[in-house]
Parts: structure tokens; C-alpha cells; sequence
């Protein structure tokens, strides 16, 4: 009899266990359940917000353009009006924008979220006015052309030195003046002061192994310049030079030690 209930207690014992393990068994499983609907149901309502009207772009804000309107930067973007923040090219739109205008130096878009893109330009500034032939044309600071130019609107620029000699071939508009010296006439005459400037009539660059730079006054005299090298020493002695009357038709300051007078 005692040995009966033993086995009968045991018995209980091993159903207990069994049940706890079946209810532990179950709990997982519902507990599995539930973080499993809980991540699709968060992944649902991420792509959901995702791709709800929150983040389709409703603005785009164009800044420092002095050269272009509005209009037209936003005629070359249009396509990302409408569409998904995230999903916004940046570098691909970047591009796009300094490659195609040729003012543009650079552009840099800037995503606020949760619909709106700013896009800010750097322009390429006027540097120097160059000719070929009859033709006139700006150039910036990297020797890039600008713009051709009417002989009638050059006194727009007329603090930008005139350069002659610059190129022997026809310009196109946007590609790259690689002359040596060319840029330099425009770095020399920003040093110059406004007396200075005042009998400047243009630049010129030499057809020689240097390409030497050479300064032709409003009375024709040649102020033959070389290179930007020992620049402000050079002004000096030309300032000098001009301040003592010197009656000569060519000052030759590539030697600022030694200048030459014909």
C-alpha cells in the first residue's frame, strides 16, 4: 500500500512537471509571437511612413544664385519635386547642376527633413577680360571662360584687366585658358594702386619661350613685366620709375635689380 501511494505520488509529480513544461512551451511561443508581430507590425508602419507624403519633397529652396534665376536651377531639379527625401541623389543632383551651368562653380545640396532641399551655389566670379579678334570674353580665377562679352558692355568690367595675345585660336565658352601667365596679369594689376591702374590700357602676353607679361600704358608705352615673380618689388621700382618722368617707350622690370629703359 505504501509502496502504491509512492508510485502514485510520483506519477503526480512527473504530470506536474510535464504540465509546467507544456505552459512554459506555450508562453514562448506566444511570447515569440508577439515580438514577431510586433517587429511587422514596426516594419509595416516604418514603410508606411516612409513612403507616405511626410517625406515627399514639397520645397526647394535655391540660394546665393546671382547669375541664374530661380527658375532655371529649378527647371534643371525639377524631377526631385515629389519625390522621397531619402531616396534624393545627392552627388548625382550636385553635379548636375555645377556640370551644366557654367557659372557654377559648385553646388551643395542640403536635405531638411521632413520635405524640403536646399541647394546652395558657389558662382565662379569674373577675373580678367581677354580677346581674340573682335571677340571679347570673361575669364575667372581658374581660367575658365564665362561669358563672350559685346565691345560696348566692357565698361561693365572695367576694373578687370583686358588681356591680349591670350589665345591664337577660337574660345568656347566654358572650356579652360591654360596659358602660362595669363592668370598672372590679373594677380599683378590687383596689386597696382588706382594711380597705377589709371594709365594701364591692357595686358599683353609675349610670344616668346617665357611669355612674358607686358603692361601697355593709354600713352603706348610697353612695361614689360615677365612673370609675377618678385611682384610687389617690381611695382616699387616701376611706381619709382614712372614717378621720375622717365622719357622711354619700353621699361623692362623683368629684374627688378636692373631695370632696362629704351
Amino acid at each position: 500500500m505504501i509502496k502504491s501511494n509512492k508510485i502514485k505520488k510520483n506519477d503526480d509529480i512527473i504530470k506536474r512537471r510535464k504540465r509546467k513544461i507544456i505552459r512554459r512551451k506555450i508562453w514562448d511561443f506566444l511570447k515569440l509571437m508577439l515580438i514577431a508581430g510586433f517587429f511587422a507590425m514596426a516594419v509595416w508602419g516604418l514603410n508606411f511612413f516612409y513612403n507616405s507624403e511626410y517625406f515627399k519633397i514639397k520645397n526647394i529652396d535655391i540660394q546665393n544664385n546671382t547669375h541664374y534665376r530661380d527658375e532655371e536651377i529649378m527647371e534643371m531639379v525639377k524631377e526631385i519635386m515629389g519625390a522621397n527625401i531619402f531616396e534624393v541623389n545627392k552627388k548625382e543632383i550636385e553635379d548636375s547642376v555645377s556640370d551644366e551651368l557654367n557659372w557654377v562653380k559648385d553646388a551643395e545640396l542640403n536635405k531638411v527633413f521632413p520635405d524640403k532641399v536646399i541647394i546652395k551655389l558657389i558662382e565662379r566670379k569674373p577675373y580678367l577680360k581677354i580677346v581674340y579678334k573682335n571677340e571679347y570674353f570673361l575669364i575667372d580665377n581658374e581660367g575658365v571662360v564665362l561669358e563672350r562679352i559685346k565691345k560696348e558692355d566692357l565698361s561693365e568690367y572695367e576694373n578687370l584687366i583686358l588681356v591680349s595675345n591670350a589665345v591664337d585660336y577660337s574660345i568656347e565658352i566654358g572650356e579652360k585658358i591654360a596659358k602660362r601667365n595669363v592668370l598672372s596679369c590679373a594677380e599683378i594689376y590687383k596689386v597696382f594702386d588706382i594711380e597705377l591702374k589709371s594709365i594701364i590700357k591692357e595686358a599683353s602676353i609675349e610670344n616668346n619661350i617665357s611669355g612674358d607679361i607686358v603692361f601697355i600704358t593709354i600713352d603706348g608705352k610697353k612695361i614689360i613685366f615677365g612673370d609675377s615673380n618678385f611682384l610687389i618689388e617690381k611695382v616699387e621700382v616701376l611706381k619709382q620709375l614712372l614717378k621720375e618722368g622717365t622719357n622711354c617707350n619700353i621699361i623692362e622690370i623683368k629684374s627688378p635689380e636692373s631695370p632696362v629703359l629704351k
